[in-house]
């Protein structure tokens, strides 16, 4: 499974996913991982979420971000949940490669047993009608 959360910067995006991680440790079995491009925010997870600043591994599209996840997904066999947040300043991927690098995380998700939460730049309305059904509303 792969969601959304949408909204320009500042509207709480990063919030809303540090709330929703440090939530699901008591519903998730498995591993929880938050992905960031940067440490800002680090400390305001708990202990138990993987926390991983992206930016020190210098991705820079589409296919390094997606090398990145399998091999994050190939290390540890019990990672059950994904937090993705911020994916232009991770991995430089705008709107027009949305749709591909989305129809890669459900293939990642059907193969492999693992959520992705996705945090996007994009109001509710500008993001693509057929991926509006994957969206989390606030």
């Amino acid at each position: 499974m792969v969601n959304l959360i949408c909204g320009l910067n500042g509207t709480g995006k990063t919030k809303k996913m540090i709330e929703m991680a440090n939530k699901s440790i008591k519903e998730i079995k498995g591993k929880i991982v938050f992905l960031e491009a940067n440490s800002k925010h680090i400390f305001d997870l708990d202990h138990e979420i993987r926390y991983i600043n992206t930016k020190e591994y210098g991705l820079i599209n589409e296919e390094q971000f997606h090398g990145f996840l399998c091999g994050l997904i190939a290390t540890d066999y019990d990672v059950e949940l994904v937090y993705i947040d911020g994916l232009y300043k991770i991995a430089q991927i705008g709107k027009d490669k949305l749709k591909k690098v989305i129809n890669e995380l459900k293939k990642l998700s059907s193969k492999f047993n693992v959520k992705f939460v996705m945090s996007i730049n994009y109001e509710e309305e500008d993001v693509p009608n057929e991926l509006k059904d994957i969206i989390l509303v606030a």
